[in-house]
């Protein structure tokens, strides 16, 4: 689910709070290596910093006298780190470099804004004048004269970088008068297009602006003082005139702010950083830009310095005196969210959630002990057992799965187990069960069934991260492992929802026999027939094409057959065993979206489809006629949930199911209860009346010297 992990600090600041909001630092970009940032501070100073274990592995300090004027960058083609100092001073280095002094040393003709980075490509320069250059055609002629496009007065605010189709793109904002400018510069054919971005409302001001990328095309994304968040889109296709853009609104905050920043997560999630009047709080928010819902909030004890940077899935907060690292996740965008099929969490949104074990909460698993005496007692903790997060170790452990016999990968895969409390342990699964599926790929007679369960119950995995265990899984008709998945990997697509289903109502008793699934908590609430049940062959006399004029009266749920009388008083029995019972009830109470699901509904055969309908006609039957269930929520679906499986079932199949012989009866049944059904609410809404006319005359004044009989006809 959508959430915040537990925070940690990265790092102290030499700078106090003093009276207002704290000093925060200049940028915190990407480092070189994966769990690195890069910090540089107001003054003159850059380190490079391990997030996970909260330590400098590198600093680097300008003279006195110098000040470092736009933050620092990695290259990645060169691996080398670039900053600005005194507008125009480049200063090139790498990790092997201890003095700045003697790094390599460019002048330049004109102020440097700053400098963009991304893996892969080369770096752009932004100068303050609003050009845009490649870093090494600077380098190759630091004087080269830069020309100026901004008129006198106009200022940049705000620029980031993005790739689209292989080539560079570099989107900067900037503000003359009030007015603000949107400039987007295309590494093909090198020129830059001007939108200027019509004013919202009137005395609004803007805090702070966020964008993407896609499809050339750019989506800009405002926040304003009244606490509107609004968006716009500018194309990248060429254009010889100015466009205007013209913003509408997107979210509403709770409150307005006088100050706050917006960054873009992913394509439909956003996050904003803003203060709160009433409270006197600053609030960190996580929002979904589809359906404009909260997903998660965070409340900071302390005043913040509303500078907020993302990477790698963590955010940066510089809270009080120091910068907080917030672990974050997004789901997936869909349907299921905004329509409430996904399973019920009985969490606050200001809780604070684990970020290594978030998913764990979306199967309503026990959530991880939270130490409370900080990261030194999590050390000391780690140090009473041997842990496989050092890479040599995860190396070596990833060799011994590739060699290993068959019966040893039990005990390879419990001894990574051991460094569970890592707090990157999640990518150490992530691996171990990659390997074993490379491994299971290569030889198909080796399927080590019992450490891929371990594995999937540490509830540290997705199915994004290992989508081919549910392959796998379908392919060996392992139905256990299925289950698992379905219990643990909160992402599965509906294609392979549907893939489940239809493995869970084909496979053979026999199987489900030896399957080792357990069925305690159902075995004593289903009951099974003892033999299938067999379509009756209708009688000529009363059917007419293949209807019964009877079912189609008004109450023809009063209409009672043979049949129906000598089974009156027999209990409802499942049409299916009580082990693809516990199946497809795993399948019932996964979320799941229904457009997405219903294309791949229809290739469902017509005898699995009237199966399953019967099964959920037999649950809609048992959970209406049995109030006291009480069966944990992930085991047992609700009726909301099988009324929503039933409807999407005929939806997709009505055409089909209404011409097969066996379906016949099913429709039958559940024509008459739903009339059935209709006619009791009918029934209980008029009692309701009449209670309510009861409950207004009691409080008449009547007269006492007369009285009066009244009939009230309830049925």
């Amino acid at each position: 689910m959508t959430g915040f992990g537990e925070e940690f600090t990265l790092c102290a600041l030499l700078a106090g709070t003093g009276a207002g909001r704290p000093r925060g630092p200049r940028s915190v970009g990407l480092g070189g290596e994966p769990d690195t940032v890069l910090l540089t501070d107001t003054g003159r100073t850059v380190t490079l910093y391990q997030v996970s274990d909260q330590k400098p592995l590198g600093s680097w300090t300008v003279k006195q006298g110098q000040i470092v004027t736009s933050p620092a960058v990695f290259n990645f083609g060169t691996e080398e780190y670039i900053v600005v100092h005194d507008d125009k001073v480049i200063r090139i280095w790498k990790d092997s470099n201890a003095n700045l002094d003697k790094a390599f040393k460019a002048t330049l003709s004109a102020d440097v804004y700053r400098i963009h980075s991304l893996p892969d490509h080369e770096p752009l320069v932004l100068f303050r004048g609003g050009s845009v250059r490649f870093l090494d055609m600077v380098l190759a002629d630091p004087q080269q004269e830069v020309e100026t496009t901004l008129v006198d007065g106009e200022k940049i605010l705000w620029s980031d970088m993005y790739v689209e189709g292989g080539q560079s793109v570099l989107v900067y904002i900037t503000e003359i008068l009030g007015e603000h400018c949107v400039y987007i510069w295309s590494s093909s054919p090198g020129i830059s297009q001007k939108y200027k971005v019509n004013p919202y409302i009137d005395g609004s001001r803007t805090l702070g602006f966020s964008g993407s990328l896609k499809n050339k095309t750019f989506h800009l994304i405002i926040l304003y003082s009244n606490g509107h968040v609004c968006h716009s889109f500018a194309s990248l296709v060429q254009s010889k005139v100015e466009n205007a853009l013209t913003v509408s609104p997107l979210l509403q905050l709770e409150e307005p702010s006088d100050t706050g920043v917006v960054a873009v997560l992913d394509d439909s999630h956003i996050a904003t950083l803003t203060e709160l009047p009433s409270m006197q709080k600053d609030i960190l928010c996580i929002w979904n830009t589809k359906f404009q819902t909260l997903q998660a909030v965070k409340e900071f004890s302390q005043k913040t310095s509303m500078q907020l940077w993302c990477h790698d899935n963590k955010m940066y907060v510089v809270h009080g005196k120091s910068i907080t690292v917030i672990p974050y996740g997004c789901d997936p965008s869909c349907l299921a969210s905004s329509l409430g099929k996904w399973r019920n969490i009985h969490t606050s949104a200001l809780e604070t959630v684990s970020f290594v074990n978030w998913d764990t909460l979306v199967d309503n698993a026990p959530e991880a002990k939270k130490s409370n005496s900080g990261g030194r007692k999590s050390a000391r903790q780690r140090k009473t057992k041997p842990t496989v997060t050092d890479d040599a170790d995860l190396a070596v452990l990833l060799k011994d799965i590739q060699n290993a016999p068959e019966s040893q990968i039990a005990s390879v895969v419990q001894r990574a187990l051991w460094g569970y409390e890592a707090v990157d342990f999640h990518i150490t699964i992530g691996k171990i069960m990659q390997e074993l599926l490379n491994r299971c790929r290569c030889d198909p007679n080796f399927y080590p069934q019992s450490p891929l369960v371990q594995l999937i119950q540490t509830n540290l995995l997705s199915y994004s991260l290992c989508p081919d265990l549910v392959a796998l899984s379908l392919e060996k008709q392992d139905v256990r492992l299925l289950q698992l998945c379905l219990q643990h990997l909160p992402d599965i697509p509906e294609s392979v929802i549907c893939s489940c289903l239809k493995a869970f109502l084909s496979v053979g008793e026999d199987h489900l026999r030896n399957a080792p699934l357990s069925t305690e908590y159902i075995s004593n609430y289903i009951e099974v027939a003892e033999e299938a049940e067999q379509p009756s062959v209708p009688d000529a006399a009363v059917i007419q094409n293949g209807f019964s004029p009877a079912a189609l009266e008004e109450d023809s749920c009063d209409v009672q057959t043979p049949e129906i009388v000598s089974r009156r008083n027999e209990p409802p029995k499942s049409p299916v065993s009580v082990k693809r019972a516990v199946l497809l009830n795993s399948i019932l109470t996964y979320p799941y979206s229904e457009t997405f699901l219903l294309p791949h509904l229809k290739s469902l055969s017509a005898s699995q489809v009237v199966l399953f309908l019967r099964y959920l006609h037999y649950l809609y039957v048992k959970c209406g006629g049995d109030l006291t269930i009480n069966l944990p929520e992930k085991q047992m679906p609700s009726t909301n949930q099988i009324m929503d499986w039933m409807s999407v079932v005929l939806d997709a199949h009505f055409t089909v199911v209404v011409m097969l012989p066996e379906a016949k009866k099913m429709l039958q049944k559940l024509h008459k209860f739903v009339r059935t059904q209709m006619k009791l609410y009918s029934e209980l809404n008029k009692v309701e009346g009449c209670l309510s006319e009861l409950h207004r005359m009691k409080h008449q004044v009547k007269d006492c010297d007369r009285y009066s009989i009244e009939v009230l006809e309830l049925y």
